[in-house]
């Protein structure tokens, strides 16, 4: 139930994204061929690279569902991962790209502004509708920190297991800084007459997509590869294995995330001398159970070792 819960905030944070970027894309796009600003067409290329990667987002969630079978004994729960990991390829490779060179062309054969009561009607949608998605991204990356006990939201996000919220949360934010960005260029080109400033916040945008996107996939790149739990349930799963007065010792325990809430755990315990096959089974069941309070969808393999 808990996998399903995490899905499920997941999900609504993405459909919330992709309602609300495919129409801030469509007003954008007017706005930016009614006036002609290469800011706003830079914010609209990000938004409908956005829109893509809320669909290629839910595509991996639903991949990601998937039960096992014979090819895949683990199951498909790191696709949320791979597709996560190519929503920042997108990112930096068209929205960025296509940016930076709106912003070139426009700076090199500069173009004067029209309709600007238009292009601040489409920011001022934009931000109120980003605002909206962005705060469901910030709620789940909230409940995952206070789950986790994270003392900040740089360590919450360095240290989530959520792929795609993490996702919507970059590019939200990203978004809002955009808007930003193309507001204060577009009222400074209006009163200085200078076009070209216009130009470099398409090119500064673009800049900030690429940048963006470089941590984006760095992060999700650990989940991709195999990352460990935190070290909070690190603690807590050692804790657990050594409240059991038959373990003398734990001499390994090794952890990876196989989906957002779903993790490979092995451990090699050394058990005391006077043990039989037994009693181990059943402090093997007994420990089982305890790390599952921890971790309700953990897979644990555990190994006796004399040493």
């Amino acid at each position: 139930m808990k996998k399903a819960g995490s899905i499920h905030g997941s999900k609504k944070a993405v459909i919330a994204a992709l309602l609300c970027n495919f129409g801030i894309a469509i007003f954008k796009l007017i706005a930016a061929l009614f006036s002609g600003s290469s800011s706003m067409l830079a914010e609209s290329y990000h938004s409908f690279s956005d829109t893509l990667n809320q669909v290629l987002l839910l595509y991996g969630l639903k991949r990601s569902s998937k039960m096992p079978d014979e090819r895949h004994r683990f199951g498909y729960g790191k696709e949320q991962f791979f597709w996560s990991f190519m929503v920042a390829i997108i990112l930096f490779g068209i929205a960025g790209t296509l940016s930076i060179r709106e912003g070139y062309h426009k700076l090199l054969n500069p173009e004067p502004l029209s309709h600007i009561g238009l292009v601040y009607l489409a920011i001022a949608v934009a931000i109120v509708f980003e605002s909206y998605a962005l705060s469901i991204a910030v709620k789940n990356i909230k409940k995952e920190m206070r789950n986790e006990q994270h003392r900040n939201i740089i360590e919450g996000v360095k240290h989530s297991k959520d792929p795609v919220t993490l996702t919507v949360l970059f590019e939200d934010s990203l978004a809002l800084i955009g808007l930003l960005i193309a507001v204060v260029a577009i009222t400074l080109v209006h009163f200085t007459g200078i076009l070209i400033i216009d130009a470099i916040a398409s090119i500064l945008i673009g800049l900030l997509l690429m940048v963006f996107a470089l941590l984006l996939a760095f992060e999700t790149k650990k989940l991709l590869v195999g990352e460990a739990v935190t070290p909070l349930k690190r603690r807590k799963i050692l804790k657990a294995i050594n409240s059991f007065h038959e373990v003398k010792k734990i001499i390994s325990l090794k952890t990876m995330h196989l989906s957002t809430d779903e993790v490979l755990i092995t451990v090699e315990i050394n058990y005391k001398d006077d043990l039989i096959v037994d009693e181990l089974e059943k402090v093997n069941d007994r420990i089982e159970k305890k790390i599952k309070e921890i971790l309700p969808k953990a897979r644990i393999y555990m190994e006796a070792e004399n040493k």
